[in-house]
């Protein structure tokens, strides 16, 4: 079960990257086929000639450190639940 365990968290690394990856391609797709962006309905902005650049690489940091914890807490908790039922504690204690 361990090793179960250790293949879907790299699994879920790389999941992880991809989606970040992906989320930052459409970042940076979208910021440069644009002069300038409204941001929920507020003044028109124009775009600096860095931000196509800058706001791609946060975007990646971004959502690849959310999507990591939302593993990070899932397995976690998974691991926990698989300990208890390995010790026999899921449904009282073990040997009454």
């Amino acid at each position: 079960m361990w090793f179960l365990m250790r293949r879907i968290l790299a699994y879920g690394r790389f999941l992880a990257w991809t989606a970040a990856m992906a989320a930052a391609g459409g970042a940076y797709v979208f910021l440069s086929t644009r002069q300038e962006i409204t941001l929920f309905g507020a003044a028109p902005h124009v775009l600096e000639w860095w931000e196509p650049y800058v706001w791609p690489a946060v975007v990646f940091i971004v959502v690849g450190r959310i999507l990591r914890g939302v593993l990070r807490r899932t397995l976690g908790a998974a691991n926990t639940h698989v300990g208890r039922i390995s010790r026999g504690q899921m449904f009282g204690p073990k040997g009454d």
